[in-house]
């Protein structure tokens, strides 16, 4: 680097400096929101799993064996019977209004059939437009039934009068037992589920929106021509100066989110911390790179601001941590490798989850690393908008 441009970056990062400090909205976009997110969503998953979800029960029985089967299901941790219902209807309107995520109807003569060795119904019903709460209220009113049929032999067997080892039961209802181990999330933890990539997915937002803003401004507010002359005329080093104070605030608050992740939440990390940090800064480097891009190629801070809200949003999509890459068309496929944070994805499932020696994390270091050169590519046309001040009218 030149003495010019070096002399040139370093001004430019003392005046950037001062207008972040003199308005708000700088740190209050990026600071302030981004420890909200961690603060908000930490706390949101902080029981790991959703618990005591509301749920009812159409009791048409009113019998020992029926409040009995209710207890049963209100012992359930992920659930909680709130309310019973006089029929069908009125639990389908509690949970048609949102009240209730799922309901279970005991028919009548529940007791009755199960004295008379018939086979009594356990109806449920589950709402599934809430994806979480519908299946985790799914699985756990399956699991419910399943254990139904231990309850209903072990009552069918007491009202005859004969006593009978509750293992002898569970070996006739399930012969095979499941063993089932879960990789790199064995308490089945939603906030290890999605916080490790929503979180990020926040902060590329934030970085592509603060980039875009950042330079657009001065484009907007005919600054440009005193960065410029800040910068001793070299659109490199007014560039360098106007990115380096934020790829600083930005590379500390998603180290900062690593450490509250995986040293004081104690999420997974098998591998190096210090590598995945590593791959944090260049992940905000490069989204960096992008946001010039788009602010070079459209140098109109609300089209340019327009297209990043709209590529940061497919880049969540295309992170693959909630639906596989692999599941979709062949067609699409191919557009992961346009994200940074598809490859940050990647990193983290090397490190994080398989501890896998860092040769295998080498491409997609070096796939985020490829993005620096946007920048290089619409180099001139920024520094001509910058020059002729040709900021839209309107």
């Amino acid at each position: 680097m030149s003495n010019n441009i070096y002399k040139g970056a370093i001004a430019v990062i003392r005046r950037e400096w001062k207008r972040m400090l003199g308005r708000p909205i700088y740190l209050f976009s990026s600071v302030f929101v981004m420890f909200f997110c961690y603060v908000f969503f930490l706390t949101v998953f902080s029981d790991g799993l959703p618990r005591s979800l509301p749920i009812g029960v159409v009791d048409m029985d009113h019998s020992y064996v029926s409040r009995t089967l209710i207890r049963n299901i209100s012992a359930i941790p992920q659930t909680e019977v709130i309310e019973t219902y006089a029929n069908y209807n009125e639990a389908r309107d509690a949970m048609q209004r949102g009240k209730i995520y799922a309901f279970f109807v005991v028919d009548k003569d529940f007791e009755k059939d199960l004295m008379s060795q018939q086979q009594p119904n356990f109806t449920f019903y589950v709402n599934d437009a809430y994806l979480v709460a519908g299946s985790l209220s799914y699985k756990e009113l399956t699991y419910i039934s399943n254990l139904g049929s231990a309850f209903v032999q072990k009552q069918m067997m007491e009202l005859r009068g004969t006593t009978v080892d509750e293992s002898q039961i569970l070996a006739t209802v399930q012969p095979i037992a499941n063993d089932s181990h879960l990789i790199a999330n064995q308490y089945s933890n939603y906030g290890v589920y999605l916080l490790n990539m929503l979180l990020p997915g926040i902060l590329q937002m934030l970085v592509l929106l603060m980039t875009v803003f950042t330079i657009g401004n001065e484009l907007k507010q005919k600054t440009s021509p005193d960065l410029l002359k800040t910068a001793n005329n070299s659109m490199f080093a007014a560039l360098l100066g106007k990115l380096i104070p934020y790829t600083i605030l930005f590379s500390i608050l998603g180290i900062g989110g690593n450490l509250i992740l995986y040293e004081y939440m104690h999420f997974p990390m098998n591998g190096s911390i210090i590598r995945f940090s590593f791959a944090t800064v260049l992940y905000v480097i490069a989204y960096q790179a992008i946001g010039v891009f788009c602010i070079g190629l459209i140098p109109a801070l609300r089209e340019a601001i327009s297209l990043v809200a709209v590529y940061s949003i497919l880049g969540i999509s295309f992170t693959g941590f909630t639906f596989p890459i692999e599941a979709m068309p062949r067609g699409v496929q191919v557009f992961q490798h346009l994200f940074p944070i598809r490859h940050y994805f990647k990193i983290y499932v090397s490190e994080a989850l398989n501890s896998a020696p860092i040769r295998y994390s080498l491409i997609y270091f070096a796939a985020i690393t490829a993005f620096f050169i946007l920048p290089f590519i619409i180099y001139k046309r920024l520094k001509k908008a910058a020059i002729n001040l040709n900021y839209p009218a309107k």
